[in-house]
């Protein structure tokens, strides 16, 4: 009985080392001539299905992985162009244009494969949304955001944006449904391959008979997981945590691999675009030259402490810092060396406050720092702190400088705009009170 047990052991491991091919081969060295027509058809359909498998793993896989990577491309576009039409920076607008130049090339890789239609359709469609985007941002940085053909110019640049993202998404979901026909023909091939011969086997020995049965299901169980698992990933549910198992030395073994490379591949390209993402959400709310905070950050952050105020009565205030006389260090020095103190100025801020404070660039030579949690004294007391080491402080190119202090704490009636208002008034008087000076309101 041992022997036998050793002997099935050592049949199974053999067969599971066979390629498909040498398993369906199995039978004709039982059936002789009568397996032979069998055989045939199994290997004019096999090249068939590798056929199949090639192609997605080729051409079609790639492609699903670049459509995958051109939405996300243009989402980065979008939101970089924002942040420069946010900022009033025109040559941000210009750091779109690498990733212009990427979706470009991923179109072009694929302009003379079966999607050539679509791929020059999108080509044209993107050439002409970006050359609107950027002619239509710098519009609006240039006329401070508004324009006599404001309207029609947006209208247009919105109908191209959504011309090319319906090309992009389109492609992407003709390609998923590529992958899915490719992997149901598998499916279905083999099916067929195996029903139809079972009119075969009828007339074979019982021993070969036997063996296409457990061929058969042994392959259609690998199949059915190999299947439902490339679904997952042509509907987009790729668990990057997953992997298919490895489950025999034959091509539907080397189907599994190529789909394991893919998801890997997918997965670190995820990861990159996932970190892309978080630096150009850091670029979206920081000053390019100061590296603090922006005012798009700073309208947040105020407008969550006053709901703050509203809901829990917390208290909060905010400074308002004006570097005295900084058009002189521009008219005498240049504007390089008004950048270098300006960069020395908010790396002064920011040592120098709480950790529970926050700094940021208002515009020009003001910034402001909110102050949550924190009374009109509290406010006051560090405003004079800053005020003190910012006169003690020795700057680049030249020397010594000062800065005048507006402060004001919110009111429970108090808006974003509001309460900056009063900071902005009681700066006033700070700076027309004889500067480097703290005034509160």
């Amino acid at each position: 009985m041992k022997k036998i047990e050793k002997i099935i052991k050592h049949l199974l491991f053999r067969y599971h080392s066979f390629s498909i091919l040498k398993k369906f081969l199995l039978a004709p060295l039982f059936g002789l001539v009568l397996v032979l027509p069998f055989y045939i058809f199994i290997f004019l359909n096999m090249l068939e299905m590798k056929h199949s498998v090639t192609n997605v793993n080729h051409e079609l896989m790639p492609l699903q992985e670049i459509s995958f990577n051109n939405i996300l491309l243009l989402e980065k576009i979008v939101n970089e162009v924002n942040s420069a039409v946010s900022a009033k920076e025109a040559e941000w607008i210009d750091d779109a244009d690498k990733n212009a130049d990427k979706i470009r090339e991923n179109l072009n890789r694929y302009v003379e494969s079966s999607y050539r239609k679509e791929v020059k359709e999108s080509i044209i469609a993107f050439d002409t949304y970006y050359k609107t985007l950027k002619e239509v941002s710098a519009k609006i940085i240039q006329n401070n955001q508004c324009y006599k053909n404001i309207e029609n110019d947006t209208k247009v640049l919105v109908q191209n944006y959504n011309e090319i993202d319906g090309l992009f998404k389109s492609l992407k979901l003709q390609i998923k449904n590529d992958i899915e026909k490719n992997f149901n023909a598998l499916y279905c091939d083999t099916n067929y391959i195996l029903f139809n011969g079972n009119f075969i086997f009828s007339i074979w020995f019982v021993i070969s008979t036997l063996i296409i049965f457990l061929v058969y299901r042994d392959i259609k169980h690998k199949i059915n997981k190999i299947v439902e698992d490339s679904k997952e990933i042509a509907r987009g549910d790729v668990d990057f945590e997953k992997r298919l198992c490895i489950v025999s030395y034959d091509e539907l073994g080397q189907v599994v691999k190529s789909i394991n490379m893919f998801i890997d591949k997918l997965h670190k390209n995820h990861e990159a675009l996932s970190d892309a993402k978080k630096e150009l959400d850091a670029l979206y709310i920081t000053d390019r030259l100061t590296n603090v905070y922006n005012r798009v950050k700073i309208d947040e952050i105020i407008d969550t402490e006053l709901k703050k105020k509203k809901r829990y009565d917390h208290v909060c205030s905010v400074i308002l810092i004006d570097v005295d006389y900084f058009k002189l260090v521009n008219d005498t020095y240049g504007h390089l060396a008004g950048d270098v103190i300006l960069k020395e100025f908010a790396t002064l801020l920011k040592e120098s406050i709480r950790d529970t404070d926050y700094v940021g660039r208002w515009g020009g030579e003001e910034f402001i720092i909110v102050c949550p949690q924190t009374d009109l004294n509290g406010a006051m007391s560090l405003a004079e702190n800053l005020r003190s080491k910012v006169e003690e402080s020795y700057f680049t190119i030249v020397g010594k400088k000062t800065a005048s202090f507006g402060v004001a704490t919110c009111k429970e009636d108090d808006t974003i705009q509001s309460l900056i208002d009063n900071a902005d008034k009681a700066l006033y008087r700070a700076k027309n009170g004889g500067r480097n000076q703290v005034v509160c309101l």
